[in-house]
């Protein structure tokens, strides 16, 4: 069994004076368990508001997806739908025709026959009040709607390829975004991406489609590959072993660009991950769609 309490006694030599101070172990280990469990439950409540706002642009990005299938699906019909319309409207638009010989004697015919007659007239009206007219004009607006949404699906389909969204990755985080000590000097520095550790020459994947912009060695960086994915986004990967794509080579999402390394400013082998919008960073963690990988230490 511990004791309940130790004491402490502080002698002066000189004078003989001593000083006693008695501490309860208890107490001094609740304390002790306190400020332990304080940061503790601050990294677990962390965890949990990233991973469910993970969740939260997961779910999004599948609603995303299931509405373009949709706008894609009903463009398709209403292109087939207006060509029909266009194509029967020319067949009638030629059996509309009347001779103008003909025309001419059926206009000398009462005005109680010709009332008879659905449109009223045998002959095509050239104003803008025919159905004829009013039907193209109909079909024209739709089909340009039509167009504005094909358009509108294409754009958020290119920012659906844009956006990073996958681990860069297999491997775990061994240094968040923000602010830190700084692995070298132990000054506080702001840190503009993740780290995500795993063993050397591991494949680094494109976390979005784009176009390699550099591919080469880059001060602190060590080797580093950027990546413009249009939109002002872009993403860079540092400190890899080998590359594995050229500038100006179009990658997809999940494409091999080269290989996890120490090279540059590094204390070990990871993939410095930064995701840029216009001219500031972002933490990459906010995109993420998918869960971490496991680790493969």
């Amino acid at each position: 069994m511990f004791p309940s309490r130790y004491s402490i006694i502080v002698a002066n030599r000189d004078t003989g004076i001593t000083h006693r101070l008695t501490v309860p172990v208890r107490r001094t280990m609740a304390v002790f368990a306190i400020l332990l469990a304080l940061p503790v439950g601050w990294l677990v409540f962390a965890g949990l508001a990233a991973q469910s706002e993970i969740e939260s642009l997961a779910l999004r990005a599948a609603q995303l997806e299931i509405e373009n299938a949709t706008y894609r699906s009903t463009a398709s019909e209403l292109t087939v739908q207006i060509t029909s319309l266009r194509a029967a409207m020319q067949r009638l638009d030629a059996r509309f025709t009347v001779d103008p010989d003909i025309r001419q004697s059926i206009q000398q015919l009462p005005d109680i026959t010709q009332a008879r007659l659905p449109l009223g007239s045998l002959y095509k009206n050239q104003d803008s009040t025919s159905p004829f007219n009013l039907l193209d004009t109909l079909l024209a607006s739709l089909d340009n709607t039509l167009q504005l949404v094909r358009q509108g699906v294409a754009y958020r389909e290119a920012l659906v390829n844009a956006t990073p969204i996958i681990w860069p990755a297999d491997g775990w985080i061994s240094g968040r975004y923000g602010y830190r000590p700084d692995p070298f000097t132990g000054e506080r520095d702001f840190h503009p991406a993740i780290d995500i550790s795993t063993r050397k020459g591991q494949p680094v994947y494109a976390t979005a489609t784009g176009r390699i912009l550099s591919a080469s060695r880059n001060g602190d960086y060590g080797n580093l590959v950027e990546i413009d994915h249009g939109f002002g986004l872009s993403t860079r990967y540092g400190h890899l072993s080998n590359f594995e794509v050229t500038p100006g080579e179009t990658v997809l999402r999940g494409q091999v660009i080269g290989y996890v390394g120490s090279t540059g400013r590094a204390t070990g082998s990871h993939v410095h991950y930064e995701v840029w919008s216009g001219d500031r960073t972002i933490n990459p963690l906010r995109l993420l769609t998918q869960p971490r990988p496991e680790n493969t230490n």
